[in-house]
């Protein structure tokens, strides 16, 4: 090879390699400038689910709840009623325990009985006690949106946002599952009104809890009857 022939096949490498490392530098831009846009849209869709929550005083909707814990499986829907600060009643409609009811004032104890010819005994239980929680340890206390806000808001990972069918999907890493029951990673669903209208939690890639909220109504005329057994 000649010299001439040599310089011209090392400024085509050089050439080359410049090619190469500008496509990989304008693939990592849009790649930060993408998490970056997730970012800023997981930010925006949690400051609408704070700003709804701190103007609403009440509401009432309907869920279901999936929850695997295990080899279990629990299944169940509910009817939920909530007043702000603490007020909460619910109804076990389908699934395990159906008709089964709770309410809750607030502290550590609440009120409920079980569904079936034993319905009709009443008892005041704490709120962590098991027959008052579902299998992965939900309270009645952890039920309400607020509590969601708060809890995921306590997480620390990273929030990204992203559309959805059924809205706009927030997503949080759990940066320390052994403080989250193992869980690694958490998903809010906004509906337009801005409070939630999915739930999820996984372990790895097992999703391990799914709640759906529907026929929400904000702020509904609650008499203080409404959270009697």
């Amino acid at each position: 090879m000649t010299r001439r022939a040599l310089r011209l096949s090392t400024s085509s490498g050089a050439l080359a390699l410049a090619a190469v490392c500008a496509a990989l530098a304008g693939t990592a831009a849009a790649s930060d400038a993408a998490s970056a846009t997730s970012a800023a849209n997981g930010a925006a869709a949690l400051a609408k689910f704070t700003a709804t929550w701190d103007k609403l005083s009440s509401y009432s909707c309907a869920l279901s709840a999936h929850e695997v814990l295990g080899t279990r499986v629990q299944d169940r829907t509910y009817t939920f009623t909530f007043r702000k600060p603490y007020d909460t009643k619910m109804d076990i409609t389908g699934g395990d325990g159906k008709g089964g009811a709770a309410v809750w004032h607030g502290g550590d104890t609440l009120r409920g009985h079980q569904g079936g010819f034993i319905s009709f005994i009443k008892l005041n239980l704490n709120i962590h006690d098991g027959r008052a929680t579902s299998i992965r340890g939900t309270t009645i206390a952890q039920a309400n949106y607020g509590s969601i806000l708060d809890h995921v808001k306590s997480l620390k990972g990273t929030v990204e946002g992203s559309a959805s069918a059924g809205g706009v999907a927030i997503d949080f890493s759990v940066p320390d599952p052994s403080g989250d029951e193992s869980v690694t990673k958490e998903r809010v669903v906004l509906a337009s009104d801005g409070l939630p209208s999915e739930y999820d939690q996984w372990e790895g890639d097992t999703l391990v809890r799914h709640v759906v909220y529907t026929d929400v109504i904000i702020d509904p005329q609650l008499a203080d009857s409404a959270f009697n057994l």
